[in-house]
């Protein structure tokens, strides 16, 4: 029997761009087929940044507790809680990955099938942390998983590090990918970024017979792994920091022509009209990472005159969770897949974890709550 605290420390957000505060929390009782989990590492990336700084448009409420790439080990069962999405029987000690939670009532939920976009979506981290059950962000001891959420297994010979991307970056490569239909037959692709949506995009292209990968971005340590994972090519916008330089490198080496596919997972505006100028007449647009607030300059004659397909995509379902960990199984022992969790950080040092993030000079780190 696993011996459960009355409340849990956790690291909140109690004002925007100033400092999060260590707060204890009531433990909620555990509702029928509600989980609580001990949180055993909490990924953290860009959005948790933009969400400190109130850049996300959200729940703009206050206090928060962050976190949503959380991954769980199980301490209680709710009743009737017996299985994840997948139909493996879930027990106490098991490590758990979950989504946010649509609301199955909706338009996009029952008629056009889109949940990532529901109406009424409870996110996990975006919440009111003085508001019941409280734990709902990864920045915790406990965290609390609502009964109607969607959780999956993970498999037992993966590792931490090897999953923790799992929980917002690969998941929403996984469904980006499905939306634009996959990749044609050997087409070059090109992806625009190297943080942990860029890195996974590639690593999908490189899986999914991509005949040439080609990755833009920095620092050198990011794109020191995308080569690791299979790029053909980097393009280090600390050295080539001239757009049309850029243009001209990938120019050459997709022979003139430009790259079949551009996938766009910097987070800056700015880049997709870069992406627009790169890409080949009749070529696939994907674009992940323009989730915030921002604004460029677009020609629309430069889409028409290209007659160049464009998909947008937020966000992921419980099957891309599934899918993300089954990929990390089949590829473990191919690529250093772990490689991609860099500086872990105690609970209590979570501000030095999103400065570290905010740097640009982390890929992923880390809370990790395992000795405590």
């Amino acid at each position: 029997m696993i011996e459960i605290p009355k409340t849990s420390k956790a690291a909140v957000i109690v004002a925007w761009g100033e400092p999060l505060e260590i707060r204890e929390y009531p433990i909620p009782e555990v509702e029928p087929n509600g989980i609580l989990v001990k949180v055993e590492m909490c990924g953290i990336c860009g959005t948790d940044v933009h969400q400190w700084n109130g850049r996300m448009p959200l729940d703009q409420r206050l206090p928060q507790i962050p976190g949503h790439e959380t991954l769980g080990r199980i301490v209680k069962l709710g009743e009737g809680r017996t299985h994840d999405a997948a139909g493996n029987p879930l027990k106490i000690g098991d490590r758990i990955l979950w989504a946010h939670v649509e609301c199955g009532k909706c338009y996009w939920c029952n008629i056009s099938h889109q949940p990532t976009l529901c109406a009424n979506r409870t996110y996990y981290a975006f919440r009111l942390s003085d508001e019941y059950p409280h734990l709902m962000g990864g920045f915790a001891e406990y965290e609390y998983v609502i009964p109607k959420t969607e959780v999956i297994k993970v498999p037992d010979e993966l590792a931490d590090e090897e999953v923790i991307g799992v929980g917002c970056a690969f998941r929403t490569v996984v469904a980006a990918y499905e939306r634009m239909g996959g990749l044609g037959v050997q087409d070059t692709v090109l992806v625009l970024g190297a943080g942990p949506v860029g890195l996974y995009s590639l690593l999908m292209a490189v899986e999914s017979g991509a005949r040439k990968t080609i990755l833009v971005g920095a620092p050198k340590e990011r794109l020191e792994l995308a080569k690791k994972w299979g790029a053909n090519h980097v393009i280090n916008i600390d050295d080539v920091s001239d757009p049309d330089e850029r243009k001209n490198q990938v120019s050459e080496l997709t022979d003139g022509i430009g790259p079949d596919v551009v996938i766009d997972c910097t987070g800056v505006p700015v880049a997709f009209n870069e992406g627009l100028q790169m890409i080949r007449k009749g070529g696939k647009y994907l674009v992940i990472g323009q989730t915030t607030p921002g604004a460029t300059s677009i020609v629309p004659a430069s889409i028409v005159w290209k007659g160049i397909d464009i998909y947008g995509t937020i966000s992921a379902t419980i099957s891309h969770f599934h899918k993300a960990l089954q990929f990390i199984k089949k590829y473990q022992s191919k690529y250093p897949l772990g490689e991609i969790c860099t500086t872990k950080f105690k609970l209590e040092q979570a501000n030095e974890a999103l400065n570290a993030m905010a740097s640009g000079k982390e890929i992923k780190p880390a809370i990790d709550n395992r000795n405590r």
